[in-house]
């Protein structure tokens, strides 16, 4: 199905003007010369035969196809020449910064870099923030040491901006990492405007981009009406890929008020849209200020959602006027399965991002 769309998206893709100055430069030519009275000599049966397999047109109009034709393949090369000095040039001012978290799985082999759509100009420059050595089999075993490398990020893009304006600098990200880090990744660029995010694809093991169809679907919320007033805690629950378990974060938050943010059709590849994931960053912000605007002053964030949803999330979480956050890692099999989180920087200005574990939990 993939294979389809990509041919069809060949057809139907829009021709710069010097490909149709081409095209219809040698499309004179050819007609002219097929005009021209040429013929065609064979032997049927037995017999030689001659003919002519177009007819021959007036010597005026040939000329005329000659002339248009090669007007329009020189003007095609010279448009084409200029283009192509241009964009030699936008490239050489302009810079992806291309940032990769790694994380929860090897891809050295297929760095992120390789995968950035050729439509983003600027020169690649690869970002890694690497915490693989602080996981082991799915568990991060130093959250402090890893936390460390991903606040760093901030200082680690500084020297690749050298003078750049905010339109010089795209920043590609893609990851995978553990859903705080991926979300503090997310609130540390928010600042960043022009951001492309790409996202990792289990089926074929490769890089890919947002830009599969919008299926349509939106998050259900529950539980804001139900927060009883004077909370100042409240425990927020996104469902993208996965259902949160309630029972899971009772263990980590067993007297906080739950509000649900859940997709209907959850599965691990229903986020491939750049279309419905804007529609359900919107959808979180706006329950995030409703929050806010209850007097909560602090909420906990339960998170089952792919890396590029994560990060996005992060982006448009408003750390100057929103409540503080904590977002929690999930570690299945550990009988609290939500054993710590990390403290987001929002509010205070200068603020660092914290490692909050649960008392009593190792």
């Amino acid at each position: 199905m993939r294979v389809v769309d990509r041919v069809s998206e060949w057809i139907t893709r829009e021709r710069p003007i010097e490909r149709k100055l081409l095209g219809a430069g040698f499309l004179c030519l050819a007609t002219a010369g097929a005009g021209s009275g040429w013929t065609v000599e064979t032997t049927i049966l037995g017999r030689h035969v001659k003919f002519s397999p177009f007819p021959q047109m007036p010597e005026i109009l040939s000329w005329i196809l000659v002339v248009v034709g090669s007007t329009a393949i020189l003007a095609g090369i010279l448009i084409g020449v200029r283009r192509y000095f241009h964009d030699r040039a936008d490239h050489d001012s302009k810079a992806v910064l291309v940032i990769e978290q790694r994380g929860l799985r090897d891809t050295t082999d297929t760095p992120l870099v390789g995968a950035v759509p050729r439509s983003v100009k600027g020169r690649r420059q690869a970002l890694t923030v690497d915490i693989r050595d602080r996981i082991k089999d799915g568990v991060v075993t130093d959250p402090e040491t890893a936390l460390d490398r991903v606040s760093a990020l901030p200082r680690m893009i500084e020297p690749y901006r050298n003078g750049k304006g905010s339109s010089d600098m795209v920043v590609a990200y893609g990851g995978l990492s553990p859903v705080p880090f991926t979300f503090l990744a997310g609130v540390l660029l928010d600042d960043e405007s022009q951001i492309v995010a790409l996202d990792w694809d289990r089926t074929s093991e490769a890089w890919r981009q947002l830009n599969a169809d919008d299926d349509g679907d939106s998050f259900e919320v529950t539980g804001i009406e139900q927060i009883p007033l004077g909370t100042t805690e409240v425990v927020v629950a996104v469902s993208v890929s996965y259902l949160v378990d309630p029972g899971a974060i009772s263990k980590s938050r067993p007297s906080s008020p739950i509000v649900e943010l859940k997709l209907p059709r959850r599965f691990p590849d229903n986020h491939w849209s750049e279309t419905k994931q804007q529609r359900l960053a919107k959808q979180f912000l706006e329950t995030m200020i409703r929050i806010a605007d209850s007097g909560v002053a602090t909420i906990h964030l339960f998170l089952a959602a792919q890396n590029s949803v994560v990060f996005r999330l992060g982006r448009v979480y408003d750390k100057r006027n929103l409540p503080r956050i904590l977002v929690y890692q999930y570690q299945k099999g550990r009988a609290v399965e939500h054993p710590w989180s990390i403290e987001m920087p929002v509010q205070d200005i200068g603020k660092a991002a914290v490692v909050q574990s649960l008392p009593g939990v190792n």
